[in-house]
């Protein structure tokens, strides 16, 4: 609330929640301590021990940025825009979560049966010696 007091406005109108300093700071705040959680989950936590969601999705993100891209904005949204409350919002948001972190699932298994499925292929065609 501080920068609030100062009486330089940078905007004509003020509105906390689009042209506030304050709001601006509070979500650079809040990136900046999950920034830290997926830095000490991935740097100390459980990757070197078992799945985690961070990694997985890391390893396919190209594709699962462009599906989320037409579930969110394009033609195939799951929750009309400009119309959903936090309870929505909240559910849409965990089901774009898991549905993503399905796809990538699937995407690593496809490539590597893909993967064990051309080496086979390449020792059944090797020639013997």
């Amino acid at each position: 609330m501080l920068l609030d007091g100062i009486n330089v406005r940078w905007y004509g109108t003020y509105d906390y929640w689009h042209t506030s300093p304050n709001f601006f700071l509070m979500r650079c705040g809040f990136m900046l301590a999950i920034l830290l959680f997926a830095y000490a989950w991935c740097r100390w936590g459980l990757p070197k021990r078992a799945f985690t969601p961070l990694a997985q999705l890391g390893k396919t993100s190209l594709l699962v940025y462009w599906v989320h891209i037409e579930f969110v904005y394009g033609r195939f949204s799951i929750l009309p825009k400009g119309q959903c409350t936090i309870g929505k919002a909240t559910f849409g948001l965990v089901a774009i979560f898991l549905a993503m972190l399905g796809l990538s699932v699937l995407r690593s298994r496809w490539k590597q049966r893909k993967v064990e499925s051309l080496a086979a292929t390449r020792l059944q065609s090797a020639p013997a010696s």
